[in-house]
């Protein structure tokens, strides 16, 4: 390896250690900027020679630098987050596959290790429920306190209580859909960057012509009805995989969005608007999401050929 491909590592562990650091000492930016972690390796080490080499030592370089500054959990928390996900993304990406097996499975690995490394860290499942039980409460003090401050009112006492215990039956599903946020947001700064560059194919493609695989509806439909099983954990494991499935059906919704802002030539700060609109509005966004269930039957983008029954029938008439 070549002294200025050293630079480079070094640099892109430094800045991937940094960026995961500053989730906890940056309010607000530093969660975005954590989020953007596997960036700098990903950047760094995706088409170059021996990537898969370059991006798993500059991981476990960026691992020591958080352990220093941090302590050896935090050391522990890089790794088995944003760590690993760095490392899958990269060898992914080597194999030319698609952002939405990469996305999946850098999620699904990122929260399913964290879970298990929180497991023998705590001591079980009881105290990593109580664990996290506790970090929400705490939030919500937090946040009380801000309101006093700025002379909002207070949440009462019983909507508190209501509001961590929702929190915590959907905590998985909000952990799976960070990861896959953190995850796309990594491989489009990538693919912005240097991803033309450095890929041999088109990664995204696109958007506006993306659709869900239409197999995924039935997922959503056992999400739904799982939803009335008489048995909590049954259901709770429905709900989360339904606001899952509704989430990829948003991200559908947004595409069709997408594809009409660019064929009618809408102005960029038009859709700024109807994006923020979108994103702030819950009546709104779940109509998004149903534009995009539905889109597998009523095909609002017309991209599908039409049907040899279709054409048969307009022959006959």
């Amino acid at each position: 390896m070549t002294r200025k491909a050293v630079i480079g590592m070094v640099r892109a562990a430094a800045l991937a250690g940094a960026f995961f650091l500053a989730g906890g000492a940056i309010p607000l930016l530093g969660g975005i900027l954590m989020m953007l972690a596997p960036a700098p390796i990903i950047i760094y080490a995706v088409g170059r020679p021996s990537p898969n080499a370059r991006a798993i030592i500059a991981v476990l370089l960026a691992t020591a630098f958080v352990t220093l500054l941090w302590g050896s959990l935090g050391g522990l928390a890089y790794f088995v987050s944003f760590g690993l996900a760095t490392a899958i993304a990269c060898y992914m990406l080597e194999r030319r596959s698609s952002f939405e097996m990469i996305t999946a499975v850098g999620a699904g690995v990122m929260v399913a290790v964290s879970v298990v490394a929180m497991l023998v860290i705590v001591g079980g499942p009881d105290a990593l429920i109580k664990s996290v039980h506790g970090a929400l409460t705490q939030m919500m003090a937090r946040g009380q306190d801000f309101n006093k401050l700025l002379g909002m009112p207070v949440i009462p006492a019983d909507t508190q209580t209501s509001v961590i215990a929702l929190t915590m039956q959907l905590s998985p599903a909000f952990a799976l859909l960070l990861a896959a946020s953190a995850t796309l947001l990594n491989l489009r700064v990538f693919w912005r960057w240097a991803g033309p560059q450095r890929l041999a194919y088109n990664l995204f493609g696109d958007l506006s012509r993306w659709s869900a695989p239409e197999w995924m509806v039935w997922l959503l439909l056992a999400g739904g009805f799982g939803l009335f099983i008489p048995v909590s954990a049954i259901s709770s494991i429905a709900l989360n995989g339904f606001i899952c499935i509704a989430a990829i059906y948003f991200c559908q919704g947004l595409a069709i969005i997408g594809f009409y802002f660019q064929s009618l030539a809408v102005p960029s700060i038009v859709r700024g608007i109807i994006y923020f609109v979108v994103f702030a509005q819950p009546f709104v966004a779940a109509l998004v999401c149903t534009a995009g269930v539905f889109d597998m039957w009523i095909d609002f983008r017309r991209l599908k050929p039409p049907s040899p029954e279709a054409n048969n029938l307009g022959d006959f008439f």
